[in-house]
């Protein structure tokens, strides 16, 4: 049977949770699906233009027994963040969790103000953050008013980033695991003491590795719209892995992402496009664009 965290503001949250990047329409259904199977944890983000699939999925469903989470993702939309959030809980019907998707450069402690103005104002049950590594969390944790109640970011057997996942822990700030089995990876997935495991307990290997993310205090969200895969996915909660089998799957750790590293997200390029906007000289530029434009016309 699924279990619950209780986040550090008092709200419960389940063991796990559905990813739904980077489906679209598939969504309509497979969320209805998800829901009928157990998943009451959804995770989407404004940049996965896919929020109103998500909606129209969600519709469908109880939304009093469901935690629907999104993401800011929109740098460039800094001083709207309130309306980011407003446009996309018309499309999701309700939000419960926003998380600020990355820590852009020289914008997030700003969005993290916002996000906690936001907070405050009683327009959300729980903010978080995403991709945020030790020296951001630190960084965060140094002058927030609220802290953040989930950090979500990329953690599999073969990444396991430990050191950050302890840091969480200790602080009381529940770990979402994305990418939980690294998107399919042979070397991962072909692992023969992985197929051990999963030999005896009649599971696969992407069952194992989710069970292991739960055995060790974290939330996978895993990413699909089969059915069966979904299915798969959530039939986890009848078994649970013993200290020598989570001492094997620890020791898978290669340090091998299969997604971003948040310290080279961004190009030079962006972070310059960044700088620009935190200094007003990008708003300024937009405004002459846009006066020229207007006396050409």
């Amino acid at each position: 049977m699924i279990g619950i965290y209780t986040l550090n503001n008092g709200l419960n949250i389940p063991q796990m949770g559905l990813g739904t990047y980077p489906y679209t329409d598939a969504l309509i259904q497979s969320i209805p699906f998800a829901h009928g199977v157990g998943y009451r944890l959804i995770d989407t983000a404004d940049n996965y233009n896919n929020e109103e699939y998500v909606g129209k999925g969600l519709n469908k469903c109880d939304l009093s027994e469901t935690f629907v989470m999104t993401k800011f993702s929109q740098p460039f939309r800094t001083n709207d963040l309130e309306k980011c959030f407003e446009e996309s809980k018309e499309k999701l019907g309700v939000i419960n969790i926003y998380l600020l998707h990355w820590p852009y450069p020289y914008l997030w402690k700003i969005q993290w103000r916002k996000m906690e103005e936001l907070y405050f104002s009683g327009k959300c049950e729980a903010i978080g953050v995403c991709n945020f590594d030790l020296g951001y969390l630190k960084e965060l944790l140094s002058f927030c008013k609220v802290r953040p109640v989930i950090n979500q970011f990329e953690r599999h057997p073969l990444f396991q980033q430990q050191e950050l996942v302890n840091y969480c822990h200790d602080n009381d700030i529940t770990v979402l695991a994305y990418s939980p089995v690294a998107r399919m990876d042979k070397e991962l997935h072909e692992n023969p003491a992985l197929k051990k495991i999963a030999q005896k307990y009649g599971k696969s290997v992407s069952q194992v590795i989710l069970r292991w993310d739960i055995d060790t205090n974290c939330i996978p969200i895993p990413a699909s719209s089969s059915e069966r895969h979904i299915s798969e996915n959530f039939d986890v909660f009848d078994f649970v892995l013993n200290e020598e089998e989570i001492a094997i799957i620890n020791s898978l750790d290669s340090m091998k992402r299969v997604r971003y590293n948040p310290r080279t997200r961004f190009s030079k390029k962006e972070r310059v496009k960044m700088l620009m906007y935190w200094s007003g000289v990008y708003e300024l530029l937009r405004k002459i664009k846009n006066h020229r434009r207007n006396d050409t016309i």
